[in-house]
């Protein structure tokens, strides 16, 4: 099924038996994949508990992009290359890139309620099939529409990166550093740093994990020896399954992740979909600031 997405590597084929590396052996092999993706992770979730979420951002962007540089120059990352990309090749991408940030927030844009909507199972109002996951409202956040199983909320999630989170992290900033410039300076500073990093540095770490390594793991366990684009059914589905889960927003991660994968097999290049995963990042960060919808973030 889907062959055809295999054109022009006819020349690779799969082991037919899986080598299993034990897992330190695994971890060395694949550590230029693995660590920059951690790096973040620490950062956000576990730094960003103990400093200002937009503070943590700051050691975020500069450590992830780091890491990155210096798996680079030691040339582990051979599939970021622009061998044979054309113009329109980087349309496409842009188009891509575009379109999935749209259909991202349509849902959210006119349907907030809906897409946070829960919906009880046989009965029990504590189990919910919800279209995102993640968030915990407090009881008295919903109201249950009259005759019908659907529990909607009644305002927004609280947001990791408000507006109440940016001033307060600007304020500290100026405070430990006994800065004179004033805190609005400062809020736009934090800002730039959150963009720049969801557009610079998100895309790098996520695509050279999720979509170059995944993928290719899912094929062989010696995932490096398997060419960038290479499809199969299992490692379409168990990569894409990752992104989902990675991302509150399940059923538009669904939507954006299709078309990313569409692009990633079809032009077999990870700095096309990381140009797209960048601009759609971009432009998401701008219609957050833009409508102050920061639950999306």
């Amino acid at each position: 099924m889907f062959s055809f997405l295999n054109r022009d590597l006819d020349n690779y084929s799969p082991p037919k038996e899986r080598e299993i590396m034990p897992l330190g052996k695994l971890l060395a092999y694949a550590q230029p994949h693995i660590v920059p993706y951690v790096v973040y992770g620490v950062c956000t979730a576990v730094l960003g508990k103990i400093i200002n979420p937009y503070q943590a951002y700051i050691f975020a962007f500069l450590l992830t992009l780091l890491v990155i540089g210096i798996y680079y120059v030691k040339g582990d990352y051979p599939e970021l290359t622009f061998k044979g990309l054309k113009f329109r090749d980087w349309l496409l991408a842009f188009a891509v890139g575009v379109v999935g940030i749209v259909l991202w927030i349509l849902p959210y844009h006119f349907a907030w309620k809906v897409m946070f909507a829960r919906i009880p199972i046989l009965g029990n109002d504590n189990i919910y099939l919800s279209l995102t996951y993640g968030f915990q409202f407090a009881e008295d956040a919903f109201h249950k529409a009259s005759g019908a199983l659907v529990m909607l909320p009644t305002e927004y999630p609280e947001a990791a990166y408000s507006k109440e989170v940016l001033a307060d992290g600007a304020a500290k900033l100026k405070d430990f550093f006994s800065l004179s410039c004033d805190a609005n300076f400062l809020a736009g500073f934090l800002t730039f740093v959150r963009i720049a990093g969801a557009s610079l540095m998100v895309p790098l770490f996520e695509e050279l994990f999720s979509r170059s390594a995944l993928t290719r793991f899912c094929v062989a366990e010696k995932y490096k020896e398997v060419p960038v684009g290479y499809y199969t059914k299992k490692s379409f589905l168990i990569a894409i399954g990752f992104f989902i889960l990675s991302h509150p927003w399940w059923f538009v991660a669904l939507i954006w992740g299709g078309l990313i994968f569409f692009l990633y097999y079809y032009k077999k290049s990870l700095p096309l979909c990381i140009f797209a995963h960048g601009v759609s990042n971009l432009l998401l960060g701008l219609y957050v600031i833009a409508t102050g919808n920061y639950y999306l973030w």
